[in-house]
This record gives C-alpha cells, sequence and structure tokens, in this order.
C-alpha cells in the first residue's frame, strides 16, 4: 500500500507564530491527593522551571474545589481523576479531569483572576479551548494509568497502584 504525499500550498501560513516566541520549558510537581466525598483526584501543580511554587494559591484552588464539590457546582459520582493546575506567566488554569462511565474522560476548565477560580470562560465558537500541549502530557500519562487499572482486577490494590502513579518531571 502507498501513501501520496499531499502537497499544501499555503504551507508557509500555517502555524506561523512570531520569530522571538519560545515554547517554555514546563514541570509537573505531583501534590497531595485530594480527597472529596464523591471523588479522589490525584493532584498536579504545573510550571515554567523558572516559576517558584505558589502553595498559597494551590491551596486557595484546591479550597475552592471543595466548595463547588459541596455546593453541587461540580458533580462527581464516587471517581477517580485528576487536576491540573497550570501557572502560565501570572495567571492560572485548573483543569479537573474524572474518569466516568469506566472510560470516558471528562473535564470542566477553571480560570483564577484577581478574585480567585471561576469556570473558564470560553471564546464563542464550535471549537473550544481544552488544554495546552503540556497538560496533553500529563493527560496521557493518567490515561496510561487509567487503561492499566481498567484492564486489571480493579481492586483496592489496583486503586492504590493508579493513585499511587504519579506524574512527574518535565512535561512537552
Amino acid at each position: 500500500m502507498s501513501v501520496e504525499t499531499m502537497s499544501v500550498e499555503n504551507l508557509d501560513e500555517l502555524a506561523a507564530y512570531p520569530a522571538d516566541w519560545q515554547h517554555t520549558e514546563k514541570r509537573i510537581h505531583p501534590g497531595e491527593h485530594l480527597s472529596l466525598p464523591d471523588a479522589c483526584l490525584k493532584w498536579y501543580d504545573i510550571r515554567a522551571v523558572d516559576q517558584e511554587a505558589t502553595p498559597e494559591v494551590t491551596e486557595e484552588a484546591r479550597a475552592f474545589l471543595r466548595t463547588e464539590a459541596a455546593e453541587g457546582r461540580l458533580e462527581f459520582r464516587k471517581e477517580f481523576g485528576f487536576v491540573l493546575n497550570h501557572r502560565c506567566g501570572d495567571k492560572y488554569f485548573m483543569i479537573v479531569c474524572v474518569w466516568r462511565n469506566k472510560n470516558e474522560m471528562c473535564q470542566a476548565i477553571y480560570a483564577r483572576d484577581e478574585s480567585g477560580y471561576a469556570p473558564y470562560q470560553a471564546a464563542p465558537g464550535t471549537l473550544r479551548a481544552t488544554q495546552e500541549v503540556v497538560e496533553l502530557d500529563a493527560t496521557s500519562h493518567e490515561r496510561r494509568g487509567w487503561s492499566r487499572y481498567l484492564q486489571s482486577s480493579r481492586d483496592a490494590a489496583a486503586k492504590q497502584a493508579y493513585l499511587d502513579d504519579a506524574c512527574t518531571g518535565q512535561l512537552i
């Protein structure tokens, strides 16, 4: 079977970014799991290599999720999942993902401004921002871990193995 190469006439116009823009190296830092009445979420803080940790923002994010769950604005159904609390310069984005209906990932996205965390307001249109490339690296790790869990006996030991399998290091 041969594979044809398709020529794209406007290739120079696609994915053209300013020459001074650099893809920044980020690192992921696992934190203590967030246990809620109907969910157990692995916790990750993501930031550029040269950025300091902001434990006060992490605690603010964790408190926000506790409140959202307690007040029914963030519904959990006895699930496992993970949180990516991503520092982007002076901004923070938080992605909450849960494994639902056995093999589906559902997510909620939040952004932090001067008044705290709130649901992320997507730009109008059919295509919506979901995850940045480094966030997808972490999500890929979690997807592989969840697949291993689904293929296991899914007993208490397998659940603990999923929770103990943390994404660490550089995200590319």
